[in-house]
Parts: C-alpha cells; sequence; structure tokens
C-alpha cells in the first residue's frame, strides 16, 4: 500500500478553530463599519479625487470580451457582452492600516463615489452608452 497522510482533528480543535475565525471576521467587520463611517463623512462624489487640482488622475480601463451574443453580419452589427474594469487611486479614500487591523479593502455603493465619465462611441444604439 501506498504511504498516505493520516489526520486527525478532534471535534474541539474544528470549533477552536472556527470560533477563532469568527472572532477575527466580526472584528474586522466592526473596523470596516468605523473606517466607512469616516471615509464617507466628507466625501463629494463630484469632486475628483486628487490632492492637488493640477495633478492629473490616471484611470486604468480594461475590457474583456466575455461572450459573442450575435452576429448580424446584413446589418454589421455585433452584439457583445463583456466586463469593463476600471481602477484608480482616490485621494480621499486611503487609511493608515494600523488603525483599522485586517481591512484591506472597502466597498461602496455605486454612485457613492467618484466615478470617471466613461462613454461608449459607435454604438449601434441611436444614443450613447454610458458606463
Amino acid at each position: 500500500a501506498a504511504p498516505g497522510l493520516n489526520m486527525r482533528c478532534s471535534p474541539g480543535g474544528v470549533w477552536l478553530a472556527l470560533a477563532a475565525s469568527l472572532l477575527h471576521v466580526s472584528l474586522q467587520g466592526e473596523f470596516q463599519r468605523k473606517l466607512y463611517k469616516e471615509l464617507v463623512k466628507n466625501y463629494n462624489p463630484l469632486e475628483r479625487p486628487v490632492a492637488n487640482d493640477s495633478q492629473p488622475l490616471t484611470v486604468y480601463f480594461s475590457l474583456s470580451l466575455l461572450q459573442i451574443m450575435d452576429v448580424d453580419e446584413k446589418n454589421q452589427v455585433l452584439t457583445t457582452n463583456i466586463w469593463l474594469q476600471m481602477s484608480w487611486t482616490d485621494h480621499y479614500l486611503q487609511w493608515n492600516v494600523s488603525e483599522y487591523p485586517g481591512v484591506k479593502t472597502v466597498r461602496f455603493p455605486d454612485g457613492q463615489i467618484w466615478k470617471p465619465d466613461i462613454l461608449l462611441y459607435n454604438s449601434s444604439y441611436d444614443q450613447q452608452q454610458e458606463v
């Protein structure tokens, strides 16, 4: 017989590991809520997020084709399903990690933070699509 890995875990050890991980998650949740409130307190989503208004803000943009849904050769229309990704550094959404242990990211609802204005040109629709 081939040598195998023999592992044993007592039920108490499983519960202890589960309790420790839940405690970490619950503490992180507390720090996330505190940080979220602090970040949105004076945040204006209409204001370009730079320290100095004369500074440019670099927005990284990528597009991934997920699916070609339809090809209409006669009308020369290609219908696709795509995933757009944008990233930038928001000067106002930075924090000291030591003050919020375990919090590496914070999620914001759509419309609550500044987003670049991106328009899709050359669309088959009559109106341009805003992203």
